[in-house]
């Protein structure tokens, strides 16, 4: 999955999801010459921010947004990516003509070779899923001329879905068919995932999730020697199990 010198677009629901499912990739894309931009669509600042809620619950949701951009600006800073985010709302997260049109664009403006997005099926988390139906339909259509924005069309990238919500996938059917061996990097993924303080929970739960992942790489893909990794299905692929 991962070339030289390759051009990475991250379509991410809130604030940390880029960074705990994908995170290690996206150093390894940064570290092999690629450029990796991340889109947040929300800050998660209504369902994905419980350790300011817990501080305050009366907190603004402005004051909260202000907080989560510090901390996920912070993390894409460590792992070598470049952030913003679109302020769509959450939970719920609802992608209309209009606000897919933006995604398209998006694509065009950044020209991807490949997508990295939730799994299509994230069923415990509909903000999820509402996610990489817009994304993919920016994917599918950025080629086409009919379909005017501001910028002009581009090929159509590759369209890869990381991790489903912790714990869910029997329920949403994400089993892995890509493995990155992130054994190099799980450090600054760590170290990254600390800046997300608004999700205490996020350095443990994937330090578990990633081991797992290795060792499920060991077995499935021959990676012997891996201690860390993150796993990735393609839309519309059999796994390889």
């Amino acid at each position: 999955m991962i070339r030289e010198g390759m051009r990475v677009l991250v379509f991410s629901a809130h604030a940390a999801d880029f960074c705990s499912r994908a995170g290690g990739a996206i150093i390894r894309f940064v570290n092999a010459g690629g450029t990796v931009h991340v889109h947040n669509l929300t800050y998660g600042e209504r369902c994905e921010s419980p350790a300011l809620w817990a501080e305050d619950p009366d907190l603004a949701l402005e004051d909260v947004k202000a907080r989560r951009r510090e901390e996920f600006e912070a993390a894409a800073g460590i792992l070598g990516a470049t952030i913003d985010c679109f302020d769509f709302g959450d939970s719920p997260l609802v992608l209309g003509p209009d606000r897919r049109l933006q995604l398209l664009d998006a694509v065009r403006r950044f020209r991807p070779d490949l997508v990295l997005s939730h799994w299509i099926n994230d069923v415990m988390h509909p903000d999820h899923v509402e996610t990489t139906q817009a994304a993919l339909w920016a994917c599918s259509y950025c080629n086409a001329g009919g379909i005017r924005t501001g910028n002009s069309p581009c090929p159509r990238p590759l369209v890869i879905c990381y991790e489903t919500t912790m714990g869910t996938s029997p329920v949403s059917g994400f089993v892995p068919d890509l493995y990155v061996d992130v054994s190099s990097v799980f450090e600054q993924k760590i170290e990254a995932l600390k800046k997300l303080a608004a999700q205490p929970p996020l350095p443990e739960v994937y330090t578990v999730l990633n081991r797992y992942r290795a060792i499920e790489a060991q077995h499935m893909a021959g990676m012997s020697d891996c201690r860390y990794a993150e796993g990735f299905a393609r839309i519309g692929k059999e796994p390889v199990v």
